[in-house]
């Protein structure tokens, strides 16, 4: 078992609530890793965004996903939670999807319940029926080439279903030989305490209301490991690159942009130079 795998799930068997850094590309990666975050989660949406420029929903596959992964991966030792989406199909092209996200050094992946949409602005499709849904995760688990990887039954039952539904589903899931509930849509105190009570399992969220995000104790008690906070860093890193380039092609100076920009010692850690030139003294002996 890889340090990466060892750490997530050190995360998952304590009794407290981790904040996941939410990165975005390799570089995001890197800087989470300096800032010691634990568990780093790689969203489909910006995944998209960052790695091929398009939206949610479209004109991405399982190969765009792992070589997205692999990149991430090689340039930093994270944990890396990862939205598997529906596992790109049905059960037997969901064994290869863990396969290769497991190749990619990926520590846990989500496989989720919602349907993909046919378009970008369509209809919301719903979610994959109970049965064929604990096909794919039971598939998944049993794919696993690495005891150690982790996988994730993501579920949009919350937002799709009335709470009882809901909670058969998440029944029948933590039986499938997952080891992680993925929450979303959660809204009340009084869901995730009936979730908590319908599994054992330890639960990941993304974004719960304010007044459960403020409540982290809360949360903890109530099973909660893995607390993701949107995508604040590639929304910010969007901006700036924004500015910056309307700033310059506006006719502003570059006298102007220093306050913004990262220092040259930041960008040194970042790039790995020193260990960089470590390396070379070491090895380069001629």
């Amino acid at each position: 078992m890889s340090k990466a795998r060892e750490r997530f799930r050190s995360i998952l068997s304590r009794d407290t609530c981790t904040v996941a850094a939410n990165i975005f590309d390799p570089l995001s990666a890197r800087i989470a890793e300096m800032l010691e975050y634990e568990v780093c989660f790689l969203s489909g949406s910006v995944g998209k965004a960052a790695n091929l420029g398009v939206p949610d929903l479209v004109m991405y596959n399982m190969s765009d996903a792992v070589d997205h992964c692999r990149r991430i991966t090689r340039m930093s030792d994270v944990s890396l939670m990862l939205d598997g989406e529906d596992g790109f199909g049905n059960a037997i092209n969901t064994i290869r999807t863990v396969r290769e996200f497991e190749a990619a050094g990926v520590s846990a992946i989500e496989i989720e319940d919602s349907k993909p949409a046919d378009r970008f602005d369509g209809p919301d499709p719903g979610l994959y029926s109970k049965a064929e849904q604990v096909g794919k995760l039971t598939a998944a688990a049993a794919s696993k080439r690495d005891p150690g990887t982790v996988i994730i039954a993501r579920t949009a039952a919350l937002a799709q279903c009335p709470l009882e539904e809901a909670l058969d589903r998440i029944s029948d899931y933590s039986k499938t030989g997952v080891e992680a509930i993925r929450l979303t849509g959660i809204k009340t105190r009084e869901q995730l305490i009936a979730i908590h009570q319908t599994t054992d399992l330890p639960l990941t969220t993304l974004s719960p209301p304010a007044e459960l995000l403020n409540d982290r104790p809360f949360l903890a008690e109530n099973g909660l490991r893995i607390l993701m906070l949107g995508n604040p860093a590639f929304a910010v890193a969007v901006k700036g690159i924004y500015d910056c380039l309307n700033h310059i092609k506006s006719g502003g100076t570059l006298e102007d942009l220093p306050i913004q920009q990262a220092s040259p010692q930041l960008l040194r850690e970042v790039s790995r130079i020193d260990e960089l030139t470590q390396l070379q003294a070491q090895y380069l002996t001629e």
